[in-house]
């Protein structure tokens, strides 16, 4: 972060100034109180299970450079002998997020890229990243920094030489969205796909997206914006409404689509059109929807001006997240395939075909725990899973874990269907499965079933008995 002076960052999150140096330059923020280093800016944050400013004191002990806290009930009298500046606020999430606002302001020659939707946001995050790093320096967020504390903080880490930045953007709420949105101020937006992530919240599919366009309203006049063309709704978007729009997909009617699409070798490979060119490309991650999440990236590094050798060197080169078709071969040719860092009824889909499609020759079994958040037409859900689970003929056996997964398996009856209460019993059948050298085991929840436990055991397991 560069420096700015405190009576800055009091205007910019509208704070009123208790104590301190109004020319003391601050150089980093921190949110954690068990990290807080000595001069950074310590914001006490609320959460759903902790408050921060119970944890104020331990701040203040490790030398913090200021604090700034919203509670009416902090007793800040100056019993240590290095007191922090101190600036009271309404509520220090907002004030996170318009520190960063402004911060972004002072960032004007960064060009700014805003990514949401359902599925595939962090893997086009990355793959773009892999692009945009060969042609400027580039950040994005980290990890799980995709809400209203990871994304400020992201924002926060911007340097002036800093060309390009790229910020996964999540959303459980109305309006969040949009307040993501105002704070990286996009120079281009892009909507991967809407689908049925977050119905407890958002009620339907239209639903989501009325919430994810948030981020193409808040795109600048002369920046432009990123749409899946095989999207039933985003397909229908009015170009007339943005400056610009680049639109990707598998099928016809897209600026930046593939073809000759081969999914059954190691590293799956397609050719790439954009505006008459093409080139072939590989990618390291199976399943057509991860060739999607590249057009989707490519797209949007055509727009920035890249080059197809450029777009083809960062994708070629990304190396996928963790639990998203990462892939573990025993030394039997037992393949396990972590899928789990999330899910959602389109999600599941996605990667159950993907599986299909990279192993023609082989016995798939699938490991699935509840989708959550999911409303109250969870049941239907996870049954029209099963249903469409049950017209697979490649699928050899199906495994569940979860309260939602009993819809799943009344509609399996095609198929051998092991239910488990929890992750022991989970187990105990994997271990007495009956496998070959063609056997795919495909692990997929939401991220509440922790399904990557299992994986991780079960690898153990295999790895032990081959020994």
């Amino acid at each position: 972060m560069e420096s700015f002076y405190l009576k800055d960052l009091v205007k910019a999150v509208n704070g009123k100034f208790l104590l301190g140096d109004p020319n003391l330059l601050v150089k980093s923020v921190s949110i954690d109180s068990r990290t807080v280093r000595k001069g950074q800016f310590y914001f006490a944050l609320k959460g759903q299970t902790f408050d921060g400013h119970d944890f104020i004191k331990e701040c203040i002990e490790r030398e913090a450079g200021g604090i700034i806290y919203s509670r009416d009930d902090i007793y800040l009298a100056n019993p240590f002998p290095h007191f922090p500046s101190i600036v009271k606020v309404k509520d220090a999430l907002v004030a996170l997020g318009d520190l960063a606002k402004a911060y972004r302001k002072r960032c004007e020659k960064v060009k700014i890229i805003g990514i949401t939707g359902s599925n595939g946001k962090t893997t086009t995050k990355e793959i773009l990243a892999s692009i945009l790093k060969r042609k400027g320096k580039t950040v994005w967020n980290k990890g799980s920094f995709n809400n209203r504390v990871g994304l400020p903080l992201s924002v926060l880490n911007l340097q002036m030489d800093t060309e390009y930045a790229i910020f996964e953007m999540g959303t459980s709420l109305y309006g969040e969205i949009k307040i993501l949105s105002d704070i990286i101020a996009p120079d281009v937006g892009i909507i991967t796909n809407i689908g049925c992530s977050h119905l407890e919240t958002f009620g339907s599919p239209e639903g989501v997206f009325k919430e994810k366009r948030a981020l193409l309203n808040g795109v600048s006049s002369d920046g432009f914006v990123v749409l899946n063309a095989d999207d039933e709704i985003l397909k229908n978007v009015s170009q007339k409404i943005y400056s610009r729009v680049i639109k990707f997909g598998l099928y016809g009617g897209a600026d930046v689509y593939a073809r000759n699409i081969t999914l059954w070798s190691e590293k799956p490979k397609f050719e790439l059109y954009i505006d008459g060119k093409v080139i072939e490309v590989m990618i390291s991650v199976k399943g057509k929807f991860n060739i999607v999440n590249a057009l989707a990236a490519a797209a949007a590094a055509s727009g920035l001006g890249c080059s197809m050798e450029e777009i083809k060197a960062g994708i070629e080169s990304f190396t996928p997240p963790a639990m998203r078709m990462e892939t573990f071969t025993a030394d039997s040719g037992i393949i396990l395939i972590n899928d789990a860092y999330n899910a959602n009824p389109s999600s599941v889909k996605e990667s159950v075909q993907g599986v299909c499609e990279s192993y023609p020759d082989s016995d798939i079994n699938l490991v699935l725990g509840d989708m959550l958040e999911l409303g109250d037409d969870s049941p239907r859900y996870h049954k029209e899973l099963g249903k469409f689970i049950n017209e697979l003929q490649r699928i050899q056996n199906v495994y569940l874990l979860g309260e939602l997964s009993k819809n799943t398996k009344e509609a399996v009856n095609k198929k051998p269907v092991y239910r488990a209460e929890n992750g022991e019993e989970l187990l105990e059948f994997l271990k007495k499965a009956n496998n070959t050298p063609k056997t795919v085991y495909l692990f997929k929840g939401s991220r509440g079933m922790k399904l990557e436990d299992i994986y991780n055991s079960f690898q153990k397991i295999l790895t032990e008995r081959e020994k």
